[in-house]
Order: C-alpha cells, then structure tokens, then sequence
C-alpha cells in the first residue's frame, strides 16, 4: 500500500519557489528581529531604573581596566572570543551588499542592519549586554540561514524540481549564514561569567558550544589518563558551585525536608517539585528521540521502493533516504545523550541531596531499632488508642526561652510527634520488649536501614529518569502502529490489537516483581544489618572463636536475600523477556497473516523489511518498557522506603528542629536553673496508654520532687550498677520520654552558654588527638596546653613519634580505655561550654591517673566557675570536691541528695565505703614522670590509610570471581549454546522473509500459510532457547554471587587482630561495609545484568559481521574493519579513563559512609555539644569529591557514546551507498543487508561500551578481591586439632614468652615465666602500659609472640587458634553485645538450656542487682513502683545494637555472664567489672570463687587491691617484666615487694591483708 496523503504534502513542499510563498518565508526574519529589538529596549529600561546588582559591583564586571592591551582583551573577552565576533560581523556586512546587489526586499537590508549592529555590540559594550547581543545575533541568523535552506536547498532533493538563481550565489549567501549562524556559535569558546567570589573555570561551561554537545573539553582529561598510569582527583575538572553539597541542599532542603515543609507528604512530590525542569528537558528529549528512531525505517522502505518500482514512494532523490538510513540512529544517539545530560544533573544532585537529608535527619530521631516497625504495627492497631495522660490534642504551641535556651513548652500543649504517636502504638516503642524470633526477624533496624537507604535504595532512585524509558518507549509504540498502518493497511490493527490483549501479562509479571523487590530489599536490610552489627563486634567474635558459626549466620541471611533475588530475577529475566519477545512476534505473525491471507497482498521486500524494522523496534521498546517497569517498581519501593525513613522516625522532643518537648508542663522556675521537678523518664514512650508486654526492658527514672544542681560548682552523681546516673544526664540532654506528673513539672537543661559532654563510652573520631580535642573550637595555644597537663596527656603525646598529630583509629581502637577517657575529657574542658557533663570519666583510669584528674583538671583554672555534673563510683577521691551530691537508689529514684556530708551521714553503707576508700586515696601520690611501657608507643601519626586504588586495566582474577563461581565448563557449555542458537534463530527470521517476498518476483503462486508457519516455527523455538538461556544465566549467577559473599565475609573474618599490617586498626567499618552492600549489590545485580548483555552482544556481533560481509562484500569488509580499529582504539582510551574515575568514585564513597556511621556512634555527644553543623559541613566536603568523581564518570559515558554513534553512521553510509547506487542486487536481498547492517552498526560500538561498562561493574568484584588478598591468621590443619578431651584441666605453664604487636616493634612483654596450677585465681596488677592487656592478648595469640606457652600440657602454639580461643574466654573492659535478646547474647548459638543460662546470671551478679532493687512490701516507693511497668531483665529481655540500652556497669555483667556460659577451663577478666560499684564487684568476686568448677583457672587484671586480693597467687608486672608473682600473703611478707608497698599505702590495709590470709595476730608482725 502506497503513502499517498503522505506523498501529496511531501510534494506541496517542494514548490518554494512560488513568488508568494517566498515572500511570505521571507518576511519571518524580519519579524524575529522586531521581536528581538523590542525585547531589547523593555531590558534596557528595566535596567535603567532598577537599582544595580551588589554582586555585580562587587566582581566588578562592568569595569574595564586600562593597564595594559593584554588586561583589555581580558576585560573583553579574550581574543579568540573576540576574533571569533569580529568574524562573525564581517560576515553580517559582507551580506549586506550581497542582498543588495540580489535585489531582496528592504525588510530583509534593514535585518541585515539590524543584526550588523548588534554582532558589533556583542564586541564593545559591557559583558551582560555583549553576551545578549550575540545570542541575538546568532539566533537571528540561524533564522534566516533556515529560511534559504528551505527555499534554496530543500527542492535539490527532488526527484524533479529546479531552483531560478545561480548556485554559486546560493552556496556563497549560505556559507555566509552559515559563518554567523552556526559555525563561529558552535566553535566559538564561552567567557567566563563567574557568579560567586572564589568561583573557578569549568571547562564543561567554558568550552564551546560543539564541543560541550561533543564532550570534547574531556578531550584532555581522557587523553591524559590514557598516557598516564593513573589519575586523581586533581586530575578531574572541578565543581561547579551550583552542583556543590552545600548549594544543592541550600536550594532544595526547604522542599523537601520533611521538618521544613511541615507536612507529612509523600517525597516524591518534593522530588518531583525540585526536578520539574530537568524532568519536562528529559520528556522533550524522549519525545524528539522517538520520532527520530523511525527515520531509518523510513529511509529503508523509500529505496526499497526505489529498487522495486524505479521511483522512492515519496518523490526525494535516493541519497536522501540514504542520509535518513545512515544518519537517522546518529541524530537518535545524539538526542539520547541529550537525554543522559539532563539525567546526570539528576543522579549527582540527588544523589547528593538525599543522603544530606538522610544524614540530617538521622541528627535529630531517636536511634531506636525497631522504631520504623513499631510504626508499621502501629497503623495496623486501634487508631483509639490516646495518651495516658489528658493532655489535649490541639493548641500546639510550643515556647522556648530565646536568651536562656531553656526548652519547655507552654501549658497544654502536645508535640506534633506525640499526638501522631499516641495513636500508634505498641505500649513501650522500643527495642526492649521481648520479641520471638518471627517477630525478631520482620524488625527493622534503624542503623542498617541507613545504611541501605545511602546505597542500595539510593542507587535505585537516583536513577528514576529511566521512567522516561518507559514514556519514550509507549510514544514510539503508538508511532510505529501508525506508520505501520500507512504500509500494510488496517492488517496492523490485527497486530495492535494482540499487543493490548497481552499487556496484562507483563503487567501482572511486574507486579509479582515487584513483590519479589520488596521481599529482597527486607532481607537486604536485615543482612546489612547483620554485617554491620557483626563487623563492629568483630574482635569479639574472633577472640571467642566464632568466627565460622558467625559465617553460617550470615550465610543463612545471605540465603534468604538470594532465594528474593532469585525470585525477582526470574521474572524479571525470563518470564518478562518472554513476554516481551512473544507480543511483538505474536502481533508481527497477525499483521503478516492478515495481509498476506486475508487482505491477499504480496509481502514484497519494501514491505517486509520495513515492517519487520518497525516491529524490531516494537520489540526493543516493548523490552524497554517491560525491562524499565520492575526498575519503576523498585524505584517506587526504594521511595517508599525513604519516605518511611523521612516521616515514620520519630524525633527528638528536643531536637535543635523543633526545640519541643513531648508533653504539657510548667517553665523552669529560672531560665538558669539545672534540675528535675515531679517528672519521670525512659527510655521507651512511657505517654502511651496501652499495657507493656511481658518481657519488655523497661527502666524509669523517676523525680518525685525537686532537684536542682548546684550553678557554678561541681555536683557528684553517685549510685549503685544500674541505678540510671547516666540516664539521668540523657534525660537532661532530652534523649529520653519525658512524663510530667502534673501541672507543676518541669525539667531544665539551661542551653546558652554551651554544654560539654563526655560519655560513658569514650566517643572519638578517626582523626588526629588534636583535632579530637578542639572539636571545631579556635585553637588557643596556652589553653590546649594546659589541658593537656591536667589530662595527663602529656606524657603519652611525648611517646607518639607525631605528638598530638597521631591518628586516633576508628572507634579509637588503638588507644587504652584510659587514653580515650582522658582525650574525651579533654575535649569537653578545653570547649567554652558553660555546662560539663562527664559521666563516669574516672572509671577507666587507675588509682594514679585518676587522683592527678582530680587535682589538676576538676580543681584547676579550666573547670574553676563552670557547672560540672560529675557520675562517679569513686565518691572517696571526688568528695572534697563536691558542691552538690544526688544519690540514685537500685530503684531508679532518687535517695537523697545535699551536701556530701548530709549524704554521709543518711546513708550508712555509703559511708562505710567512703571511709574505706579515702584513706587509700590520701595516700597515692600523684606520679608526674610515671614510665609508660612501649606498649604504647605509636610509629607515626598516620593510621587509617588511604583506601587502595587499583590501576590500569580491571585484572582477569577479578572477573573470575565471579565467572568461576557462574558454574563449571558444562554448565557454561550449555549456557552459551542455548544463546548461539537463539542469535542464529534471530537471523534465520529475516533471511526466511527475504526468501518469501523474493518468491513473489518469479511470478509463481506463493504459499503464504507455509512460509508463515515456517516464519512462526523459528520464532517460537528461539523464544525457548532464549528462555532457557536466561534461566541458566540467573541460576549461575546467584551460585557466583553467592560464593563471592562467602569468600568476602570469610576473609575479613581471618584477617588478624595484629599483624605486621594491622589491617582491621587501619580499615574503617564504613570500607567494609561498603564492600558487602554497595559492591555486593553490584555483583548481584548490574556486574551480572552487564556480562549477560555482553556474552548476547559479542554473539549477535560476531553473526551481523559474517553475514553483513557476506551480502554487502568488500565495503562492509573495509568499512567494518576501520570502524571496528577505530572503535576498539577508542574503547580502550574510554576503559583506561573511566576505570581510573570509577575507582575514584568509589573511594570517595567510603568516606561519605565512614561520616555516617561515624556520626551515628556518636549523636548523643554531638547533640550535647551542638555541633550538628560541624557535622553537616563534614558530610559535604566529603560528598563534593564524589559528585565531582561522578560528573566525569557519567559524562565520559556521553563521549564514547557521541563517537559510538558517528563511527557507526560513517559505516551504514558506506553499505548502504553502495548497495543503492554500486549493485544490482534484489530488494529483497537489499532489505535484509540493511536490516543486518543497520543492527551491526549499532551493535559494534555498543559492544565496545557494554564491554567497558562490564569492566566498570567489575570495579566492585576487584574492590572485593583485594580484601580477599588481605593478611589472614592460620588456617586450621588437621596437625593443630588437639585431643577431644582438652583442655580438662586450666593448668597454665609460660616458659620465656616474649610479644611484640609488630615485627618491628618494641618488646611489650619481655621473657615471662610462670606457672598456675589447675582452679587457681591469679591477679594482676600493674601501672599503665605495665603489659596487662598485652599478656591476655598474648595468651590468645592475638599478638606476636616468641617463647612457649603450654595449656593443659599442650603448647598453644601448635593447637588450631580456633580450637585455642574456643577454650580460654577473654573478657575485655569494653564488653560488646549483639542486638537481639539476652539470650541470644549468652547463647547465639542455642547451645544450652535456659537453667545453664539463668545460673550463669546469678553467679555473674546480675539477679543480686535485681533483688536489691526490690523494696520491703508495703512500702510507699515499693506502692509507687507497683504502676511503673518495669520489667526484671531475662532472658527474653531485648538488647540494642551494641547493648546500648543497658548501662556500662551492666553490659559488664551481661559478658561475665556468657564467659560462664561458656565453662571455658580458663578465664581472663581484663577490667571486666571496672564500671560496677564495690558492693556488686565484690558480689561477682564470691561468685566467682563458688560457682565456677574447681579446676577453672580465673586470671583477673584489674585496679582495685580488694578486687584480686583473695587471690590465691598475684602477679605483678612491671615494664613488661615479671617482677613478682607469688600468693598474696607471701607477697605481703616481703620488705622491699611492690604489692605490699601498695597495700601499706591504704590506711584499710588491715582488711587487704585479711582478704590475703594475713591474720590479724600477725598484722603488726607484718607491718614492721
């Protein structure tokens, strides 16, 4: 069927030269140019009355120098600039006699004026007004250069036409045109216009116009990385201030932030608002791009026509419609990198906009686990349910003291958070309630939600413009039915309407995908949330010998993510590729059916080719939108996903956003007032009504009257393991609920002078001593000395080579407990806050260090006027310095509070301690010069090292990670076959039809029903080899990705704990949780999506290559082959440079989530501190590399793509030139030529840049392989397995051990020799760095060591270091739980029973806790106690990520208790109980003694004397020496022994001495 309505228009045109019609053409310069004047003068008088830009005067832009020509052409541009304008003017002038001597109209001479003057005002006037000017003039001669194109140039290509004027005036007038209109504004640079002080030249904005559509300004870039090893950072053009972290969020944050926009809607509508621009470029690209995609098709079936009838079936010359077969992909390519430009600006900006946001909204939530679940169950609940208080619903008017920072909210009133949660809710919200495992398992965690939103979720929705895909793909659908309804008639009904009947089925596929996607991405999180839990416990797990049952764990979750993905990926591979192949086939056998068997129209080449061309971009766009809507679905989850992070968290009460409290009270009596009046607080939402559940964990802190703090002097926090001290600093700082018990409540926590905080848990950031203690403040030289004396500080800063310079490692790892309290401490008295809230900052110094604290920094000029808040066990050595004391009670109440000496004198027991311990203090001296061992001792200031960068090429072993996992040579076998022959069937289709619509030109009856059964034959066995290609494809890809994620996690869990190369102290937790999210989700997902269409691509190249010469011959050959050395010369210029920016970029990832987790570790402090905007800037300056590395990445895409596209153009021209003008060849024959070539056109180039993209992805696997090249501990061998039967005894002989933390160190201990027999209790006793710590380390085989050392008669050098560590339990100062209950804690592995597990808690002192916290019944606190809800700790009881809601002292016990569990034969408690008050350590200490078996060996270290001195043998170490070692009572007996002058020092000496077996008959005989 002929195009004739399409043919009849066509031809219209082709008659410019019609007198009227060209003056009508004429005339619409002209008119531009009025538009163009008059637009002009309306700027130039606004200008003229409005008041002069500041930025403007500011830059000075207007101002034209005079020292020197060189400062003038600055001034003016520059002199290529103004060459380039000057040209163009000369051009403008030339045309003006040339019009004139033409006789054109005066309009068209006064447009020459016109723009004559304007090219001369882009040269002279001011910067703004030339940059106008020449916009104008370039636009008003591109105009005009259109215009004579079309009345000139357009009827050359007419079969028929003519032109009435001299073609040398023509082409003289167009060159002119185009000199001015497109050649000086597409070659011509761009001047530097910068915006903003301190603004720098991007090349990108600079360059000009061709080579900014072209990507050529990285021509310098690309070039340079291909003649160098390798580039960095400074190599990359730099940011652009409007793409900066800051700028992006400046601009964007009020749009999107939840807390900014006050409302709870959806984020994606505020994505949407920011992006509307980008968003409506990007459709206009996708819309011109699917109209330029039918320009081959269109080309293809006009000389088709031509070589069957002599004639194009519209009337254009035939090197027309080889310009559109040829170049019509090239203007689609280059339309479609339009598109991917916009797209960048998408991905950077969101990118670097939500995890600011994210990061900024983790600053001000509450940190709780199950908070996002305790939602979800929330919503599913009775929405009745309202606070337990009256507190109204409305009137929300919160207040806070401007002057005072006092934060209390007026009477009545009730948080938006509150009166949203109070009906939501689960009765406790927090993580401590008791939940099974099912329940366990649907949780959310908060912490790996984080850190999947900043990775997977966000690599999901940044790319959400592949929508666009879908849109575009939908558009050309709709084309393709109507052009294919102008060829075949109403027969391509047929096929449309068998397209709408089965979209359903993709549609239902997708939606089954999606699911899937939802299902993964939960246990996505529950993994991440695994590793990340598991790599901050790791020394744990490796000094308990957990490592492979820790792997089976993660392997089992890795299982579960796998069995989703899998699920998802076959959907998504094989039951939508084969819905998306079998609609176009169905719908092309239909169309081809009913024109052929009903219509009875002969299937001739211009026909079929072009059908067929049409519907291989049915099929492709149907791939497309299939392939796109499980990448919308996820996007759509992974929105989802943020917006529950965004609007279902809840916030602070008293975040610096929204500075509100969480229920109705009175204002502090005075703004300046510190303390608690009628209120009580906890850790979980304690306003909620309805009945807690039975096992939850809760602790209230209760204020019954008033209690204020002591302005201006130092107040003591004292009580009892457990009694809320520091819960009472947290509700100060407003981290808990807080319930008023009426009207008259209030808390105040005065904000204006600044507050300090130094936690529990020493917090420090992985950065240098210094930087730890300035925290952001001004550096004052005398001051931070000063500081540094009374921390004690001094002396280890003169032991590090860098000083003060040293590199504290990550969760400052390679500091003592003592270092990091004292560096935190530091930092809190050199800060300028009025407030300090230290809590508990002696506990981890010894008795010396703590008394020189004392003396120096809590009774110094620093401290001196400043409110302290000091928790502290050690009330002796603190109490001459007390201005106020409060006294906690087990209960959580307070006991009494006054005066030291008030307190005293109420509370007997206190007293009986006080005076025990004051003594002993009296008499420590402070030791000044104190010798430190080398323990200590750091190399250089340098810890954390660089990530490592690979260069050059990806290397083979990487990619055999995963293609050696894929499967086995049979397996592969069978894969690549089954592609081949799907290749092969996907050229024997359009060989068959080239053979059918040849049959027609013989003149012979053709049995169309026969070859359509053939045609549909073919079709259907490519479908299932295609389908089981994919299926094998998915199947080996889980078993690679699958063994990668074993290997990864099996080398970091065998990575020493101190080697030559301290690996796990020099790798930050955020490098490698980065390798098993990010680059494991690369691995699974796009390194396997990009080697699948690689393997597909390198097949279907190979077969176009052979046919394309085999029909085409010597030009195919020769084009083919200089387009293939051309494009692989290319390909490898493009490798060597993206591979070196993709290493870039994710190294500049790692950082960002280091940040992150960073600041995660530490919110309380930095919420204390107010230094969230410290943060903040942190947080951008490591996203600006990253967006920066980014930019290049994505753009360098664009400059392999633009020359793909030409290279490919420059081939199909050849061919298809040749077959049209060189051959006799069929039409048939010609149609299948140019469907083969056409398709290898386009594949060849893309063949070049999937192959670097899988390279690219291959970045991940070779990131991963390098931490599978990393130092790994023994393995086992079957040699080091020791007898079932050992240990069975805890005998422990050391003859000449020696250790070292480095071959190169120093020796930390230093030729030991002892021996404990079997049940015997041996302490240890030291100054710091006395090599304590270094000998429980060395007993393990932590460290370096030489000498021997035998356990139960076998040297523990020869024994498996699994089979060591899983019978001596090492229990450390910092002890480190895992999320989950208390059991899973005590038993991870479900070993025991709950009898085993519940003794073990008795006899570490965890239920005495519990009891004394009991009060007598009847009693009015016990009455007031009975309504509170608290829950005794079980084993039920829910436990945090790294126990945080359990106090230090507890968390202590909670170790004891499953070092019990364990029953090993030896037991070493390195200042396991330093954070539990006296009573309780005492309490552990006879529990010890009783309940563990007789031949348990217990060494314990520790500060306190009475803590080991019942011990039946003490060691004392001296400088890594032995220097005493005998029972405690012998000991006590030597003259000249240390541990007896230490004992002689305390004035409760005499009960030291009791403890030892010194009876007291004998006590003068000692003492003299």
């Amino acid at each position: 069927m002929q195009l004739p309505l399409v043919t009849m228009e066509m031809l219209q045109l082709f008659e410019p030269w019609n007198s009227q019609r060209w003056l009508h053409f004429m005339l619409i310069p002209p008119m531009l140019a009025t538009l163009s004047f008059s637009y002009l003068l309306v700027k130039a008088l606004v200008n003229r009355y409005r008041t002069p830009s500041m930025s403007t005067v500011a830059h000075g832009q207007d101002e034209i120098t005079s020292n020197g020509f060189d400062q003038k052409l600055q001034s003016r541009d520059g002199a290529v600039i103004i060459c380039f304008r000057v040209l163009v003017l000369l051009a403008v002038l030339a045309l003006i006699p040339l019009n004139v001597f033409l006789l054109a109209v005066h309009q068209v001479i006064a447009f020459y004026i016109y723009v004559g003057t304007l090219a001369g005002c882009a040269i002279f006037l001011s910067p703004q007004w030339r940059d106008i000017s020449y916009a104008h003039t370039s636009l008003l001669l591109l105009s005009m250069l259109a215009v004579h194109m079309y009345l000139e140039v357009w009827p050359l290509a007419a079969m028929d036409s003519s032109v009435g004027m001299p073609y040398w005036l023509i082409w003289l007038r167009l060159g002119l045109l185009s000199v001015g209109g497109i050649i000086v504004p597409l070659i011509s640079p761009r001047p530097f216009r910068p915006k903003y002080p301190g603004d720098v030249p991007n090349p990108q904005y600079t360059c000009s116009l061709l080579s900014s559509l072209t990507y050529s300004f990285l021509d310098p870039v690309i070039f340079h990385a291909y003649r160098v090893p390798d580039i960095t950072m400074k190599d990359l053009p730099p940011l652009r201030r409007e793409e900066s972290a800051t700028f992006v969020a400046e601009k964007n944050f009020p749009q999107l932030d939840p807390v900014q926009v006050g409302t709870k809607r959806h984020i994606f509508w505020g994505i949407a608002r920011i992006f509307a621009k980008n968003y409506t470029r990007i459709f206009f690209w996708v819309i011109l791009n699917a109209f330029a995609q039918f320009a081959s098709p269109l080309g293809m079936k006009n000389l088709l026509s031509y070589l069957e009838n002599g004639r194009p079936q519209i009337g254009l010359r035939p090197w027309v419609w080889v310009t559109f077969v040829a170049l019509g992909p090239m203007i689609a390519g280059f339309l479609f990198n339009q598109f991917f430009y916009e797209a960048t600006t998408l991905i950077t900006e969101s990118d670097s906009l939500l995890t600011q946001l994210v990061f900024e909204h983790s600053l001000r939530i509450r940190m709780r686990s199950d908070l996002l679940e305790d939602n979800k169950k929330e919503k599913k609940g009775d929405d009745t349910n309202g606070l337990a208080s009256d507190a109204p619903s409305s009137g929300i008017t919160p207040t806070e003291d401007a002057t005072s920072g006092t934060q209390t909210p007026a009477d009545g009133t009730q948080t938006p958070a509150e009166s949203s949660e109070s009906s939501k809710g689960e009765p406790d919200g927090t993580t401590k309630d008791k939940a099974p495992v099912k329940e366990k398992e649907k949780g959310a965690h908060l912490i790996g939600r984080i850190n999947n939103l900043l990775t997977t979720d966000l690599n999901q929705l940044k790319f959400s413009h592949d929508v666009f895909f879908m849109l575009g793909g939908l558009i050309q659908v709709v084309i393709a039915m109507v052009f294919l309804y102008y060829i075949i008639g109403w027969s391509s009904f047929v096929g449309m309407g068998i397209i709408v009947v089965c979209l359903p089925l993709p549609a239902y596929i997708s939606k089954l995908g999606m699911q899937a996607q939802q299902g993964k991405m939960k246990k996505t999180d529950e993994r991440i949330q695994a590793v990340t839990e598991t790599m901050n416990v790791l020394r744990m797990i490796k000094l308990f010998a957990w490592e492979m049952k820790m792997l089976d764990q993660l392997t089992k979750k890795r299982e579960s993510e796998l069995s989703w993905l899998r699920y998802a990926k076959l959907f998504d591979y094989v039951a939508l590729n084969i819905s998306n192949t079998m609609i176009p086939i169905l719908s092309m056998l239909g169309t081809f059916g009913t024109y052929t068997l009903i219509m009875k129209n002969p299937l001739t080449a211009s026909v079929a080719f072009t059908a067929i061309s049409i519907f291989n971009n049915l099929t492709q766009q149907m791939f497309n939108v299939v392939w796109h809507l499980p990448q919308a679905l996820r996007i759509k989850v992974s929105l989802d996903r943020f917006n529950e992070f965004f609007n279902e968290t809840e916030l602070l009460d008293n975040s610096s956003t929204t500075n509100k409290l969480s229920a109705f009270a009175a204002p502090a009596p005075s703004p300046g007032i510190i303390g608690f009046n009628a209120a009580t607080f906890s850790w979980t939402d304690i306003n909620k009504s309805k009945p807690t559940k039975p096992a939850t964990r809760i602790f209230w802190l209760h204020f019954d009257g008033e209690v204020i703090f002591r302005r201006g002097g130092i107040n003591l926090i004292i009580g009892p393991t457990a009694s809320g001290k520091t819960s009472l600093l947290m509700a100060l700082l407003g981290e808990m609920y807080y319930k008023p018990h009426g009207p008259g409540s209030w808390f105040n926590l005065p904000r204006d002078g600044g507050i300090a905080y130094a936690a529990q848990e020493s917090w420090v950031l992985n950065e240098t001593v210094k930087e730890n203690i300035l925290f952001g403040e001004p550096y004052d030289e005398q001051r931070y000395q000063t500081v540094l004396m009374q921390c004690a500080l001094e002396r280890d800063l003169n032991l590090w080579e860098a000083g003060d310079q040293t590199e504290i490692g990550e969760k400052g790892l390679t500091l003592s407990g003592g270092q990091k309290a004292r560096v935190t401490l530091a930092r809190a008295l050199y800060s300028s806050a009025d407030i300090l809230l230290l809590d508990d900052v002696l506990a981890a110094l010894d008795v010396h260090t703590a008394k020189w604290v004392v003396d120096k920094a809590l009774k110094g000029d620093i401290v001196a006027g400043r409110t302290v808040l000091l928790v502290t066990h050690n009330v002796a050595l603190t109490s001459s310095i007390a201005d106020f004391v409060i006294t906690l009670g087990k209960n959580g109440r307070v006991a009494h509070h006054g005066s030291i000496n008030d307190i005293l004198e109420k509370d007997a027991k206190l007293r009986e301690v006080f005076e025990k311990e004051k003594a002993l203090t009296e008499k420590i001296a402070v030791d000044k010069e104190g010798k430190v061992d080398e323990e200590e001792k750091m190399v250089a200031g340098k810890l954390v090292v660089p990530e490592e960068k690979s260069m050059g090429r990806v290397e083979r072993a990487a990619m055999m990670l995963f293609f050696t996992g894929f499967g086995n040579r049979v397996f592969w076998s069978i894969t690549l076959t089954s592609k081949v022959l799907t290749r092969v069937l996907q050229i024997a289709g359009p060989v068959w039809i080239a053979y059918w619509s040849s049959q027609y030109a013989l003149g012979v009856q053709v049995p169309a029903l026969m070859y359509l059964g053939i045609y549909a034959f073919i079709q259907l066995v490519q479908i299932a080899f295609d389908s089981l290609a994919s299926f094998l494809y998915v199947i080996g890809s889980m078993r690679a990705s699958r063994i990668v994620h074993y290997q990864l996690i099996q080398s970091i869990f065998n990575a020493p704990l101190r080697p030559v190369f301290p690996w796990l102290d020099t790798v930050p937790i955020g490098r490698i949780i980065i390798r098993c999210t990010q680059d494991i989700d690369a691995v699974d997902n796009s390194f396997a999506q990009m080697a699948s269409v690689f393997l597909e691509l390198s097949i279907s190249v190979i077969g176009n290559f052979f046919v394309s010469i085999y029909m085409a011959g010597w030009p195919a050959l020769l084009s083919g082959g200089i387009m293939t050395v051309l494009g692989g010369w290319l390909g490898m210029v493009y490798l060597k440079a993206q591979l070196s920016i993709r290493r870039e970029v994710s190294n500049a990832k790692s950082p960002v989530m280091s940040q992150v987790g960073q600041t995660l570790a530490g919110l309380p402090s930095i919420r204390a501190y107010g230094a969230e905007s410290r943060f903040r800037a942190i947080l951008r300056n490591r996203i600006d590399p990253y967006i920066r590395a980014s930019w290049t990445f994505y753009n360098i895409n664009r400059w392999i793509g633009i020359r793909a596209d030409t290279l490919g153009a420059m081939f199909s021209t050849v061919v298809t030139a040749y077959l049209v003008y060189g051959t006799n060849t069929r039409a048939g024959s010609v149609g299948l030529t140019l469907t083969i070539v056409t398709a290898f056109a386009g594949e060849i180039l893309w063949w070049v840049r999937v192959y670097n993209f899988v390279e690219i992805e291959a970045n991940s696997l070779e990131r991963i392989l390098g931490y599978l090249r990393i130092d790994h501990e023994p393995a086992p061998v079957d040699s080091g397995k020791p007898p079932a039967y050992w240990p069975s005894s805890g005998s422990l002989r050391v003859e000449g051990l020696s250790a070292r933390y480095s071959d190169n160190g120093p020796e930390v201990l230093q030729d030991l020799n002892f021996e404990i027999i079997p049940g015997e209790r041996v302490g240890v006793v030291g100054r710091t760095g006395a090599g304590k710590s270094s000998l429980a380390l060395a007993l393990l085989r932590a460290i370096k060591t030489t000498g021997t050392v035998h356990f139960d008669g076998l040297p523990t050098h020869s024994i498996n270091l699994d089979a060591l560590r899983s019978s001596v339990t090492l229990i450390p100062q910092q002890p480190e739980l895992l999320h989950g209950t208390l059991r899973d804690n005590l038993d991870p592995f479900e070993q025991y029973d709950d009898a085993t597990l519940n003794d073990a808690l008795r006899s570490a002192g965890l239920f005495q806790l519990q009891d004394e916290r009991k009060l007598p019944a009847g009693s009015s606190s016990a009455l007031a106690d009975a309504g509170d809800g608290s829950a005794a700790i079980g084993l039920d009881t829910q436990v945090d990520a790294s126990g945080s809601n359990f106090s230090l002292g507890q968390r202590q016990i909670i170790a004891l208790a499953r070092a019990i569990v364990r029953q090993s034969k030896l037991l070493v408690l390195d200042e396991a109980t330093a954070a539990i008050d006296y009573e309780t350590d005492t309490a552990i200490q006879t529990s010890l003694r009783t309940e563990l078996s007789k031949d348990t060996t217990v060494i314990t270290i520790a500060h306190r004397l009475q803590t080991i001195m019942d011990s039946d043998k003490i060691m004392v170490l001296e400088a890594g020496r032995l220097v005493e070692f005998d029972s405690p009572k012998n000991l006590l007996q030597k003259d000249s022994g240390l541990l007896r002058a230490l004992v002689d020092e305390s004035a409760d000496s005499a009960h030291l001495r009791e403890l030892a077996g010194i009876h007291s008959e004998t006590l003068n005989i000692g003492g003299n």
